[in-house]
């Protein structure tokens, strides 16, 4: 085993993990990849899930366009789960369009005739800001709503122009312009995965799967001596640092 598989064996194993793939019985249907002819099948893609959670529905989904088959998983939570109020973040990103810009000031002016209703502008700010949180929150579900039928009709297009190309029509054009606006979509989507976990200090362009990768990193051993230009053998931190920044 690889070094990525080891960490993915280990947490596994420390979050008490279960495969779902693997609850689905012994044989070929448990492949989620294959060459065109069928002659070699693997399992590469996976879903795991806490061993609390009760598998409901699983099926693995045959994908035309793609060489990977798609795995649908419902689970159902037992026991108790305590929820509370949590915290909410404003999606600043709806601050940068202009019908929502218009939509607040229209909606901002009604607030203000309200305020003679209150019994002082404390008050009434209280009531304001929870009206603002009520207002973003209808428009980002507005914004997701739309982001969903976006990705649904890019995917029937996908799907209408691979059958195309399959009776022999020229689309490789609108087949790679359709594919690029599916890339884009899944880069905003994980922008906003980042964004609702609220992971703070996360370096600048750095993607989900970087953990994996630190973790790996972080086990190779030290880097304790080091040749400067002068060809100088330093080991001390500051001496082998210089040597870094000089190169």
């Amino acid at each position: 085993m690889d070094d990525a598989a080891k960490l993915l064996a280990e947490m596994v194993g420390e979050d008490s993990l279960t495969d779902v793939i693997g609850s689905m019985g012994l044989g070929a249907r448990n492949f989620t990849w294959s060459r065109p002819d069928r002659s070699v099948r693997s399992r590469i893609d996976y879903v795991f899930t806490s061993k609390s959670v009760r598998i409901r529905q699983h099926s693995m989904v045959t994908v035309h366009f793609s060489d990977h088959r798609a795995i649908r998983f419902q689970g159902e939570l037992t026991g108790k789960f305590l929820t509370g109020p949590g915290t909410w973040k404003l999606n600043s990103s709806l601050l940068g369009r202009e019908d929502v810009q218009e939509e607040l000031r229209r909606t901002y002016s009604e607030w203000q005739d309200m305020k003679g209703t209150f019994q002082s502008i404390g008050e009434w700010w209280e009531w304001v800001k929870g009206r603002i949180q009520d207002f973003f929150e209808n428009v980002g579900r507005k914004a997701a709503s739309r982001r969903r039928k976006e990705f649904s009709r890019l995917q029937q297009q996908l799907q209408e122009l691979h059958d195309l190309q399959l009776r022999g029509w020229d689309v490789m054009n609108p087949l790679e312009a359709v594919k690029k606006e599916l890339s884009d979509h899944f880069h905003d989507e994980s922008r906003r995965i980042i964004f609702r976990s609220k992971v703070e200090n996360l370096e600048k362009g750095e993607k989900c799967n970087s953990f994996f990768f630190k973790k790996i990193h972080s086990a190779h051993t030290p880097l304790v001596q080091l040749r400067n230009k002068e060809g100088i053998l330093c080991d001390t931190k500051e001496d082998i640092r210089k040597a870094v920044t000089d190169f």
